[in-house]
């Protein structure tokens, strides 16, 4: 029987594999390496995709709603039968009955085209994307530093993270601490060496005025409290860039060791990407600048980085002179009218990693729109975009949006010419999120050649209308949307709840959601199951403010400790796989109890007070 399957031919096969639930396709292929292939072929998950997505349960549910309401209605009769017809959860076939075959598969591929996430020149594997939409989900917290200084060696906090890709072919996670140093994660390996720290440096080599720690071994000026994009790495060249308050420190990733510190007089809000050769937007609390990289090299070749950094605060204008002279491109600066940049976008010219950066620059935070930089006419204002939230990310999809096209194609209207023309535009996409009246607001933003910025509607010098701006701000969340980035063929994004959303590219069709605090592999259990599942999760506190995506993966960030998302059944790795204190069963169970015990306390008490505070708002009890 196998050698028979062996030899039918992959067409064959892939018809076979139709027939198959997903589980039944996923044991198949440990059979063989050809089972392997086929079971592994795009068209297979292609279809799984579409068959299980809220696309069609959608449809279905109208198709439904329409038949019962005129139940003689000839021009629903094709959809009906198509989607009757199509190998759905059940994978039933129905014989046709008064429509031929031939348009039925028409009317099945037109909704596949419309459904359709993905772009004519976009590489998506299928495989991957199904596991996305439907795996279980696992969160493990990476090993967490703790002080050098301190006789406790308490845990320190990270106070930011970025991605660290060298050529080598591995993926880092860098963090500042607290504390003044720079933490390497590894996120490759075997079980073991996965989330580990791979590299440390000393306490203090971010900080800034100061030449001796103060009490609890924690320096005087590191990091400010409350700017999410601090960090930011240039693989390339195996540099980071820390912002330190009003300072921007640059960092050797092989030696761990500052190179130079530039100052840019008021406090650090916002970091861009940093990707050489392309200089690097820096946003203060008052204004905007590009700062050049190699420029840094040039000013601060023979001098002391502290020695330097005194020098900036003491005597202002001889620096001021230092940079002219030495011609710091850092000292161009577009002026804010409204304080508050939260983060800074560099739009990619093309797709994937290795899309160098256009010259569009994108800025957001406290204040109602989305400013428009050009970097060849900077620092004079390009454009805005009002919005009226108060925005916190910005992500951006290198592909067109339309969001009448994306309404008609949600709903199955389009024809499979209608939604390859509007699919073959040229543009990008603009994702922002944040709060709008005390609701999360999810926004996407379709950015054309023809239109220098998005507008309802926007008009082009041709004169040709887009509708290319959508605003969620019903279904995206109940509390403020805090991070969103590109997942796949989705996005995903994270609330002040602990939630994490994954929704279609339309920006309202909800695909799953997850709460850090229910499927944490270090969430303690009580008698009710995860405390997460039950009212005493509201004093978890753990919430992801940054979302990173890598290779499939999402790192998250809280604020305090940073986790890796992956889909399976099994964690990565635990908190223990880091300690190496070797425990017996009966201490390692002891020590469990311990912890969820005060877990459940403290949850429970913080319920209570939660409960006192309502009544007394009620007017009862002093």
């Amino acid at each position: 029987m196998l050698l028979n399957l062996e030899k039918l031919p992959h067409e064959i096969l892939l018809q076979v594999l139709s027939l198959l639930p997903p589980l039944d396709i996923v044991h198949l292929q440990y059979v063989s390496r050809r089972l392997l292939q086929v079971a592994r072929d795009d068209k297979v998950w292609r279809e799984e995709t579409f068959w299980e997505s809220t696309f069609v349960g959608q449809i279905r549910r109208r198709r439904e709603a329409i038949v019962d309401a005129n139940l003689e209605e000839p021009r629903f009769a094709d959809l009906a039968i198509a989607l009757a017809a199509g190998n759905g959860l059940n994978h039933s076939r129905l014989q046709k009955s008064g429509i031929e075959l031939k348009a039925q598969e028409t009317e099945k591929l037109r909704l596949r085209v419309n459904w359709d996430p993905c772009f004519p020149n976009e590489k998506v594997e299928w495989y991957k994307e199904y596991i996305a939409r439907h795996a279980p989900i696992q969160t493990n917290w990476l090993e967490q530093p703790r002080s050098r200084e301190s006789p406790e060696h308490e845990c320190l906090e990270a106070r930011g993270v970025a991605l660290y890709k060298p050529e080598t072919g591995i993926t880092l996670v860098v963090a500042p601490l607290d504390d003044g140093s720079i933490v390497l994660w590894n996120l490759c390996g075997a079980q073991g060496a996965k989330g580990n720290i791979c590299s440390r440096s000393k306490a203090g080599l971010l900080s800034v005025g100061t030449e001796a720690p103060v009490s609890g071994g924690r320096y005087s000026k590191t990091i400010s409290i409350g700017v999410t994009e601090c960090i930011t790495v240039d693989s390339a060249r195996k540099r980071a860039y820390v912002a330190v308050q009003s300072s921007l420190v640059e960092v050797d990733l092989e030696s761990l060791s500052a190179i130079s510190q530039e100052d840019f007089g008021d406090v650090i809000t916002a970091l861009s990407e940093a990707r050489y050769p392309t200089p690097i937007t820096v946003g203060t609390s008052q204004a905007i600048y590009l700062y050049d990289t190699r420029a840094s090299q040039r000013l601060y070749n023979g001098y002391d980085n502290r020695v330097e950094s005194q020098f900036h605060h003491d005597e202002p204008s001889s620096s001021t002179f230092r940079r002219l002279i030495n011609g710091d491109l850092s000292l161009i600066h577009a002026p804010l009218y409204q304080p508050g940049p939260l983060n800074i976008l560099h739009m990619p010219s093309g797709a994937g990693e290795s899309g160098s950066a256009s010259d569009d620059i994108y800025i957001a935070g406290r204040f109602p729109s989305i400013l428009n930089y050009d970097r060849r006419s900077f620092p004079r204002l390009r454009g805005t975009i009002h919005s009226g939230a108060s925005l916190a990310a910005l992500a951006s999809i290198p592909y067109p949006f339309s969001s009448l096209d994306k309404d008609l194609a949600t709903r199955g209207e389009l024809s499979t010419e209608q939604v390859l023309e509007y699919k073959s535009r040229p543009g990008h996409t603009l994702i922002a999120c944040g709060e709008y009246n005390s609701k999360g607001s999810l926004e996407v933003y379709g950015i054309s050649p023809e239109t220098l910025f998005a507008s309802v509607p926007s008009i082009s010098d041709s004169g040709r209308v887009y509708n290319a701006v959508l605003k969620n701000r019903q279904t995206a969340s109940s509390s403020k949307l805090l991070s969103a980035t590109s997942h796949g063929t989705s996005i995903v994004m994270s609330d002040g709840g602990g939630n994490l959303k994954w929704m279609e590219r339309d920006g309202r069709s909800e695909i799953r959601r997850y709460n850090i605090a229910h499927g944490s592999t270090e969430a303690p259990r009580g008698i009710f199951g995860t405390l997460g599942d039950s009212y005493l999760d509201s004093g978890s506190g753990d919430i992801v403010i940054k979302i990173l995506e890598n290779d499939g993966e999402l790192v998250l960030w809280t604020g305090e400790r940073i986790g890796l998302l992956r889909f399976s059944a099994k964690p990565g790795f635990t908190s223990e796989s880091f300690q190496n204190i070797v425990k017996t069963a009966e201490e390692a169970r002891q020590e469990r109890e311990e912890q969820i015990y005060s877990d459940t306390m403290r949850r429970a008490l913080e319920h209570h007070a939660k409960e006192m505070r309502y009544v007394q708002r009620l007017g009862f009890g002093l």
